[in-house]
C-alpha cells in the first residue's frame, strides 16, 4: 500500500507546517520505490514538483507557508507490473495535468476503460496517471464515481483553490489545526504529543464520502459516487480551537 498525506493552509498566521512534514516522514513506512511531493502557492501561480531529491527532508525542505497554499505527497510502493528500476518523472507520483494534482493509494481496475471511453493521453502504465486529465474533463465528483476498486485519494485544484478527500475502502484520517487541514493514510502519521501539537484534533474520514476544503470552509462529507448540487456559499466553518 502507498502512503499519501497533504495539507490545506487556510490562515497561514497560525498555520504550523509540522504537522505535514511529520505525516510524511511517518508515511514512509508504506513504500519505498518512489517518494515526491507538490506544492503550490497562490504567489508562484504553479506547481512545484520535487521528486528526484536524495531524501524525504530534501523534499520538504523550504515549503513556503502562506494562505492558499496546498500540498500533496505520495510514498509508493510499486506493484510488480508498474515497476521500473530507472524511473522518470511520469513514474514518480503525486501527478498533475493541467490544474490538477493527484495523490492517490489503491488500485483502479478499470484504468484501461476509462482511458478509452474519455480518450486520455497516457503519461505512463501508472493506473494513477490518467487521473488528472479524467478529473479536469468531467470534475472530482463523476470522477470517483467512475473508479472501480479500492481508492483513497488528496486532490488539489489550483484554479479553483480546493483540496478534496475521498475514499472508499482505504482509510484517510483528517487533522485539523489551527490555520491547517492535513491528512494521511494512518492517524499513527501523525503523533499524538501534545507538546508538539497542543491544538490538534484527528477525524477518520467515513468509509465511502468525500470532503472539500476551501478558504471559505469545508463542505461534506457526501456519499461516494454522489454529485453534490452545493449552493456556493454553503460551507461549515474551520474548528474554533
Amino acid at each position: 500500500m502507498c502512503g499519501i498525506a497533504g495539507a490545506f493552509v487556510y490562515d497561514s498566521k497560525m498555520a504550523n507546517l509540522d504537522l505535514f512534514y511529520e505525516a510524511v516522514k511517518a508515511s514512509r513506512v508504506r513504500g519505498t520505490d518512489s517518494f515526491g511531493v507538490v506544492e503550490w502557492t497562490p504567489s508562484s501561480g504553479w506547481f512545484e514538483f520535487r521528486r528526484f531529491q536524495a531524501t524525504i527532508d530534501d523534499c520538504i525542505e523550504d515549503l513556503k507557508t502562506e494562505d492558499g497554499a496546498l500540498y500533496l505527497h505520495t510514498s509508493r510502493a510499486e506493484p510488480t507490473t508498474e515497476w521500473k528500476k530507472k524511473k522518470t518523472e511520469r513514474d514518480i507520483p503525486p501527478f498533475k495535468g493541467g490544474h490538477i494534482a493527484v495523490a492517490h493509494n489503491g488500485i483502479i481496475s478499470n484504468d484501461h476503460e476509462l482511458v478509452k471511453q474519455y480518450d486520455i493521453v497516457r503519461q505512463s502504465n501508472i493506473d494513477t496517471t490518467i487521473l488528472p486529465e479524467l478529473i479536469g474533463r468531467i470534475g472530482v465528483w463523476r470522477t470517483i464515481r467512475e473508479l472501480k476498486s479500492g481508492n483513497a485519494l488528496g486532490i488539489i485544484d489550483v484554479e479553483r483553490g480546493r483540496l478534496y478527500l475521498c475514499r472508499n475502502f482505504l482509510p484517510l484520517v483528517i487533522a485539523w489545526q489551527p490555520g491547517i487541514v492535513a491528512f494521511a493514510s494512518e492517524a499513527k502519521f501523525f503523533p499524538g504529543s501534545d507538546e508538539l501539537f497542543p491544538s490538534f484534533r484527528l477525524w477518520i474520514l467515513p468509509p465511502f464520502s468525500a470532503m472539500e476544503f476551501s478558504f471559505k470552509g469545508y463542505r461534506g462529507p457526501v456519499q461516494w459516487g454522489f454529485i453534490p448540487d452545493f449552493d456556493e456559499n454553503e460551507w461549515k466553518p474551520y474548528p474554533d480551537f
